[in-house]
């Protein structure tokens, strides 16, 4: 790899010290702004980990996502998460792709969980160099099983999300397209519910006029087994991101709600189908991916 420890140190202290916003989580502090110095170093870094052959596969609907985008329109894109750097190499891609460039890319609006915002290390340099939209996640909540601690848990996070979910209505209506990792993590092989899509994505899914589908293959910072991301592994790959044709978010969840099995929660089934689609346009893009190996 040509990227040596060093440099890469280097660059992460540049990203800190240029970082001087206020990141804890609070009902008054969920639309966060990233810093654009940092976001052309991060671009910068992320465009030599991937390899000839990396693009951006399905440009031209992203393209019309974002004409839709700027006539008003609610738009999102519901992408598949496989490591800590696929927003910034998506966001990378965006910016050198012909007919989307820099103007789109900063059209986009991630919902990050807090915990990369406030976490203060090395991977908070880099979420917090992107603007985003904080929430309490979903996961965190469910993961709770003393009732005590919940209700605890529950004050903080209601008035973070109601606060986050005010502030999208407003930006998804404004030029914003909002990016959603509908798994709410980093899929890990070793952990297969990492893959199993979050129940809100059956509200998002209401609340957006279009949505395309983002699958990616290949990964530049794989996961460690630890659960610690301060210990993932820089990896230079061939990256695909494949979007999808936009598709009314209404229309995909009607269809689904009538096909639901007897047996099934149509909620459920609706995100499980979410999930299948990124899986089939993920299994698709791997065997072309695999031409460029």
């Amino acid at each position: 790899m040509d990227i040596s420890i060093d440099q890469f140190q280097k660059m992460v202290s540049l990203l800190q010290s240029n970082l001087k916003g206020d990141y804890e989580a609070r009902p008054d502090n969920v639309y966060l702004e990233g810093v654009k110095e940092n976001r052309v170093l991060i671009g910068d870094f992320v465009e030599k980990l991937m390899k000839e052959g990396s693009a951006l596969r399905g440009a031209e609907n992203l393209i019309r996502l974002n004409e839709y985008s700027k006539q008003g329109k609610a738009c999102l894109l519901l992408v598949e998460h496989y490591s800590n750097f696929d927003y910034p190499a998506l966001f990378r891609l965006v910016e050198k792709t012909e007919g989307l460039g820099p103007e789109a890319a900063e059209r986009l609006l991630p919902i990050q969980g807090m915990k990369l915002s406030e976490s203060g290390g090395l991977t908070a340099a880099f979420s917090n160099s992107y603007t985003t939209i904080v929430i309490y996640p979903s996961r965190s909540i469910d993961a709770e099983t003393d009732p005590d601690k919940l209700a605890e848990i529950r004050k903080v996070s209601l008035p973070i999300n109601h606060a986050a979910m005010r502030e999208l209505t407003h930006r998804k209506y404004h030029g914003s397209i909002v990016v959603v990792f509908p798994a709410g993590t980093r899929y890990r092989p070793w952990d297969p519910d990492s893959k199993k899509g979050v129940r809100e994505i059956y509200t998002y899914l209401k609340a957006f006029d279009y949505v395309s589908f983002v699958s990616i293959n290949g990964n530049l910072l794989v996961p460690s087994k630890s659960n610690d991301m301060e210990k993932d592994t820089l990896n230079e790959d061939v990256i695909l991101f494949s979007v999808s044709e936009p598709v009314r978010g209404k229309d995909f969840r009607k269809d689904k709600i009538e096909h639901t099995p007897e047996d099934q929660d149509p909620k459920q089934f609706v995100v499980d189908q979410v999930m299948a689609e990124l899986e089939k346009n993920h299994q698709e893009a791997e065997e072309y991916r695999k031409t460029l190996l």
